[in-house]
């Protein structure tokens, strides 16, 4: 296995194209066609990080936030960031990070956050809007199956836990070729008429160009009527924060003590009265107090994230209980999921790959 590979596993799952423009995702340090033995999952890269990495002797450095997030105007050891830098490249360690890809995407950050703490029926708060296109194609009848295929190998059809899905509707299609043509039935010069099916499919709009290319690839005419409409539908697929809902309802007090716990957060801040009953839970893991606004609008109870501020809380007192669960506490549940999705997909491809989760916290935040 190599590190391509390893992009393309993370990729298939949290692809580039979902995270925020300014973010900074991908493969961060290393050689795409090096081999790869050992992985270590973490949060952060920091020397503590890369000093376990080197005694491990692993291959890459899979982590959530980017080691490298603005550009480096030197690479010495005079400040952290170079002598890491250096440190890794003298190792022959890789650095592959994804960061608000996974975020956004379907069993990432926030839907680890909500699963630890026992929520069912999660959702996405705020899918994605934007981001999707409708490939529409006309296929003469006996080539719709495998265009379709090739569609749904690029990407294409894709609804939610569903694949392959498309539309199709029969008609006539007419032409006539030129002099120069060489059409795939009848004679240039002559109006053919060819029973079609007009063959409709969802794609991600970052997507298109793979998916037309792998379309017209399979496609049997010389030149292929298609069209593309960009949609304004929420996506199914990728979103930001989730919501679910509690077996039972429980006191505020009772699922404090609960994030507390699962978090492992030294301690937890909080608005909203202790005795309210708690059903419907938003999460969101790591800076999401914006997403504030849709968890009371989804009816959610209570709201968990991090990084509140202080007028953040006034804005939610009286109508949802909002806690302040801590940064590193809301996003470090997604390195065992991250790990395990590395693990399987290896198992798939009957490859050897070993995926540790690093041994420290990498959390820079105490409570006296």
């Amino acid at each position: 296995m190599t590190i391509a590979d390893i992009e393309q596993i993370v990729e298939s799952w949290a692809p580039k194209w979902t995270a925020w423009e300014r973010d900074n995702v991908g493969l961060q340090i290393g050689n795409r066609l090096q081999h790869v033995g050992r992985v270590l999952v973490a949060l952060d890269v920091t020397e503590k990080i890369v000093a376990e990495a080197k005694s491990k002797k692993v291959d890459l450095i899979v982590s959530h936030h980017p080691l490298l997030f603005r550009p480096l105007s030197t690479i010495t050891t005079a400040n952290e960031s170079g002598r890491m830098v250096l440190q890794l490249a003298q190792s022959n360690i890789g650095v592959y990070s994804a960061h608000t890809n996974l975020d956004f995407t379907n069993g990432g950050v926030s839907f680890a956050l909500a699963k630890t703490l026992g929520l069912n029926n999660i959702k996405f708060l705020s899918p994605l809007q934007g981001t999707l296109a409708k490939i529409v194609v006309f296929v003469p009848s006996s080539y719709v199956e495998r265009v379709a295929e090739a569609m749904s190998q690029a990407g294409a059809g894709i609804i939610g836990e569903y694949d392959s899905c498309s539309f199709r509707l029969r008609g006539v299609g007419t032409f006539r070729g030129s002099s120069r043509s060489k059409p795939f039935t009848g004679k240039a010069g002559t109006l053919e008429t060819v029973d079609e099916i007009r063959l409709e499919m969802i794609a991600p709009r970052a997507t298109v160009n793979t998916v037309v290319a792998a379309m017209k690839k399979r496609h049997p005419y010389e030149e292929v009527a298609y069209d593309v409409y960009p949609l304004e539908n929420d996506n199914p697929n990728y979103g930001m924060g989730a919501i679910g809902k509690l077996s039972t309802s429980v006191p505020l007090k009772t699922l404090l003590q609960r994030v507390k716990k699962s978090l492992k957060a030294e301690a937890v801040r909080y608005t909203g009265d202790l005795k309210r009953r708690i059903h419907n839970v938003a999460v969101c893991g790591g800076s999401g107090s914006d997403l504030l606004p849709l968890a009371i609008k989804a009816g959610a109870d209570a709201f968990v994230t991090a990084d509140v501020r202080y007028h953040t809380y006034h804005s939610a007192e009286g109508q949802i209980a909002l806690i302040d669960a801590g940064h590193w506490e809301t996003e470090h549940v997604i390195l065992e999921p991250l790990a395990e999705r590395l693990r399987q997909a290896a198992r798939l491809r009957n490859e050897r790959l070993a995926v540790s989760i690093t041994q420290y916290s990498t959390n820079p935040t105490h409570y006296l």
